[in-house]
């Protein structure tokens, strides 16, 4: 099954409007963004948050220091990284938070010089420049797709993405799992509930059929 993340959360009404529609992991920006929420509000959020639902921290350049307080108070299960985290910064996060998800965000020029690091899940993202994520653009999948095949560790596809187009997405990439935030929005940092249920209906749609399939060639050689 695909893992989802609605990403951009800045609010209980729409951390219960993903969790409702079956998200997988909501993701908090910690970093400065339209959709930026304080440790606070990321932690008064995090209480409503069943388990079984991942809590994402996005950081950007973040200093170990405030990343590791920041990720303990607010009680995060994972952090994604979005700036030029290295190897040696990804592992002082995984010694000084034992058991959290690291994920790596990128873009596909960024790939090539950081698959050093290692993380725990790659985040594939058409952010430019200073626009890290967010952007509401896609990027080339089928160009994408030999690079992303070779990642030993999972990868996680973003940039863009939105109910009509993500079966395409997972067809040609066919990624551990999706991250949305522009795609589900009614405006940034405002999650539409008919969005957000379109996008996991989708995916799961997907899933379904990419299962009955397997089920169906296991029938065959039997």
């Amino acid at each position: 099954m695909t893992w989802i993340k609605i990403c951009g959360t800045t609010n209980e009404r729409d951390a219960d409007i993903a969790i409702r529609a079956g998200a997988n992991a909501l993701g908090f920006v910690m970093a400065e963004s339209q959709r930026q929420v304080t440790d606070t509000a990321a932690y008064s959020i995090g209480t409503i948050v069943p388990k079984g639902v991942e809590t994402i921290g996005v950081f950007v350049n973040e200093s170990i220091e405030i990343l590791v307080q920041t990720s303990r108070f607010c009680k995060f299960s994972g952090v994604q990284l979005h700036g030029d985290e290295d190897a040696s910064y990804i592992a002082e996060v995984r010694e000084q938070l034992p058991g959290v998800k690291v994920v790596k965000a990128t873009n596909l020029d960024g790939l090539a010089n950081t698959l050093e690091a290692r993380p725990d899940a790659w985040l594939i993202d058409s952010g430019r420049g200073s626009q890290r994520g967010g952007t509401g653009k896609t990027f080339a999948w089928r160009e994408a797709q030999p690079m992303i095949k070779k990642l030993r560790e999972p990868v996680i596809i973003a940039g863009g993405l939105n109910a009509e187009n993500v079966q395409d997405a997972l067809e040609i990439l066919r990624p551990w799992g999706v991250d949305v935030v522009s795609g589900v929005e009614s405006y940034p940092g405002r999650k539409h509930p008919g969005l957000v249920t379109q996008f996991i209906d989708a995916v799961r749609q997907f899933d379904s059929h990419i299962n009955a399939i397997k089920i169906a060639r296991k029938g065959q050689r039997q």
